[in-house]
């Protein structure tokens, strides 16, 4: 097995309220391979972002993570300083994030931002050099040269997301987290950023982690996909496993509500269920279990332990081996 580039071991963050700290994310582990691609998925609500988020250190100030490990590079980012965060942060870890202009200052030039990233974790290059770097960029998210010197009010949603994209990979990173990055494209956009994205990743054999609610779109770009539900991880494989062949209930309902031109529209009734921090995953039951035809006394009362479907799919389901 390869060394891992990014591995996270039972993390669980939380949000502090009045009455105590409520879970976000309970007790995710996955990894990451040096080139790899993991897309979470899952939808609204369920501990995604947050992941990331933790991962960055870059919570709420009324979030934290609570327990586990995540091992970048054989380095524990959850006990290192702020500092030492600071020097990981853009220039070994890059966060494509959903809010584009939250993430630009709207008063500099977009050329600027993304020379003050480069300028200020490689201080050695030449004003050229981070000029060609800039332009380079912009190239490959498909941005034309004349727009450099543009104001982030002056691009539309979907180039500022691309602005965004742009300032992630400024520095070569070799990890990136990218949050739902083409959120705010149309679809002929969303397949160029995409593919741009996979490209530079091969390249460049930088590890991705893609946070998306579209199932879809993960399974384009991941070769590797974690389901999650409720702040648990629920299923974790390759992606034709998961697609193929999914254990979870939860995986199969999202798989059936693929649609393709030959299918009838799914039954996606049984989709209502619980989901954050009032989810049965944080009482210590299923967090599928009042959607699952299948539940039993013992999904109601307590989660479910990890069934290994295959050397490299596992299903957090009591029932994963009786499924079809």
């Amino acid at each position: 097995m390869t060394t891992a580039l990014l591995e996270v071991d039972n993390l669980s963050i939380g949000y502090r309220t009045t009455t105590g700290i409520d879970l976000a994310v309970d007790g995710v582990s996955f990894r990451v391979d040096r080139g790899g691609s993991l897309g979470l998925v899952g939808e609204s609500g369920c501990g995604k972002t947050t992941i990331g988020m933790g991962l960055m250190r870059l919570l709420a100030s009324n979030a934290r993570i609570v327990s586990g490990q995540v091992r970048f590079e054989g380095e524990d980012l959850t006990t290192v300083s702020e500092e030492r965060m600071r020097e990981i942060r853009w220039r070994r870890i890059s966060m494509i994030f959903q809010a584009a202009m939250n993430a630009l200052n709207p008063v500099h030039r977009v050329q600027d931002q993304i020379a003050e990233a480069i300028i200020t974790h490689e201080p050695g290059l030449s004003s050229h050099a981070v000029a060609h770097r800039t332009r380079s960029l912009f190239e490959l998210v498909k941005i034309p040269e004349d727009r450099l010197q543009d104001y982030p009010h002056q691009f539309s949603g979907g180039m500022r997301q691309r602005v965004i994209i742009a300032m992630a990979l400024a520095c070569n990173p070799s990890l990136i987290i990218a949050d739902e990055p083409t959120t705010a494209l149309d679809v002929i956009v969303q397949n160029q950023i995409l593919r741009a994205i996979g490209t530079f990743q091969k390249e460049m054999n930088i590890g991705m982690i893609f946070i998306s609610h579209d199932l879809a779109v993960v399974a384009d770009v991941c070769t590797h996909i974690g389901v999650m539900h409720a702040g648990s991880l629920v299923e974790y494989g390759l992606r034709q496993e998961v697609l193929d062949c999914p254990g979870h209930p939860y995986t199969q309902m999202l798989v059936n509500s693929l649609l393709t031109l030959s299918d009838e529209p799914a039954d996606l009734s049984s989709l209502v269920g619980p989901t954050g921090t009032n989810g049965p995953a944080m009482s210590g039951g299923c967090p599928v279990h009042t959607m699952c035809q299948n539940a039993t006394a013992a999904c109601r009362r307590e989660q479910a332990d990890w069934v290994a479907l295959s050397t490299t799919h596992r299903v957090r389901c009591q029932h994963a081996g009786e499924q079809p």
